[in-house]
């Protein structure tokens, strides 16, 4: 006794709506050759009765029909991955074409009527014309698309109305850092957050290299990310823009000059190459370093000296937010507690440091332990 197949095999064997598409005007253009071989057959004599060209096209459609199986899987084919390539163009790329080629027609228009009275001048050469300026416009606003703002005009949204927040698109160093979780938990970020498919493609390909530490990495970030996806105090999207080839970072910054929106990002190249070309940027480290506490000249702290310092003398111990203090005259005390006296500090790129000195208190227990 045979089983039915599953839902999935059923689905797996019914036609698809490409191969439909395909296969109903190949048995269309079926019917008409019937049509026209019954008539053909009706003036030879070969064939009578009122019926017979009826007859002659449900034939042919029929046969047409069955023969064209697998012709039509394959079109259908080929069709359904032209349908999904074209379902991939961002919408500005499309807007763009079509104002380029509507142009050019309208510029088509208005040379025939100065060239019409030209002798010589034919239709196939104003269709010429006509192919030459649909295609050179159509380039020209897709490639400058973004000095048109064609992507504001399809922000139904209001994400660019005057004091909206912008959006803010994610790059892999900052989804990995996993800070943003705790910021936007916090309430500090507005806005929808935006995450590229290619960036997806970059941290699933971090998460399946051979080197143990880049693999840690990309899971950890696919754990923020769905972390950010649950999340429910700011939206977040995946979205399918892709500006074009080359490099993550430039397709970032590309993107973030489309749309427009903000660029998140630990990453400080690619802050600062953002920044050279107009990009607003956030990045995660300066927002830490500007959220650690302030120490003034002349505070006390109680420190753990973890190692000697570059210079002679020198000490280096850390507060628990990982600020590094130089104290000087502590590089005999690894390993033991000390009171100390800020005397400066110094921002970097890199963080804050700061520099003190050890409490006279300090310093007399040390002789009295010599």
């Amino acid at each position: 006794m045979s089983k039915r197949g599953g839902p999935e095999e059923r689905a797996a064997t019914s036609p698809s709506l490409s191969v439909i598409i395909v296969r109903i005007p190949l048995a269309a253009l079926g019917a008409m050759l019937g049509f026209a071989w019954g008539a053909w057959w009706l003036e030879l004599g070969w064939l009578t009765g009122p019926n017979t060209l009826l007859y002659m096209s449900v034939l042919g459609l029929l046969i047409t029909y069955l023969m064209t199986g697998r012709l039509s899987q394959r079109w259908g084919a080929r069709l359904e991955g032209l349908l999904n390539k074209a379902s991939d163009v961002p919408p500005d790329v499309v807007l763009a074409a079509g104002s380029g080629a509507t142009m050019a027609l309208l510029m088509t228009v208005l040379l025939n009527n100065v060239l019409a009275a030209v002798p010589g001048f034919t239709w196939y050469w104003s269709l010429l014309i006509a192919v030459l300026l649909v295609t050179a416009s159509s380039w020209f606003f897709v490639s400058n698309r973004r000095y048109f703002s064609v992507s504001r005009v399809l922000k139904a949204n209001g994400d660019d109305a005057p004091g909206a927040p912008r959006a803010k698109l994610l790059d892999t160093s900052a989804i990995i850092d996993g800070r943003l979780v705790d910021v936007m938990e916090a309430n500090f970020v507005e806005g929808k957050l935006l995450i590229p498919q290619f960036v997806l493609a970059e941290l699933q390909r971090v998460a399946d290299a051979d080197d143990p530490l880049r693999r840690k990495r990309g899971r950890r970030g696919l754990e923020m990310l769905d972390r950010l996806v649950q999340q429910s105090a700011v939206e977040a999207e995946v979205i399918q823009d892709d500006p074009g080839s080359g490099a993550v970072d430039e397709r970032l910054i590309r993107l973030c000059l489309t749309r427009p929106a903000d660029l998140v990002t630990t990453d400080f190249n690619l802050e600062r190459v953002a920044a050279l070309q107009g990009v607003r940027v956030l990045n995660l480290n300066q927002l830490a370093n500007a959220l650690k506490a302030p120490f003034l000249p002349g505070e006390r702290l109680s420190l753990t000296i973890a190692k000697p310092g570059r210079e002679a003398g020198q000490g280096l111990a850390y507060l628990e937010d990982g600020t590094m203090v130089v104290v000087e005259d502590a590089g005999e005390m690894v390993g033991r507690t000390v009171d100390s006296v800020v005397t400066s500090s110094l921002q970097t790129n890199m963080g804050r440091m700061i520099f003190a000195r050890l409490d006279e208190g300090s310093l007399d227990e040390t002789a009295s332990a010599t």
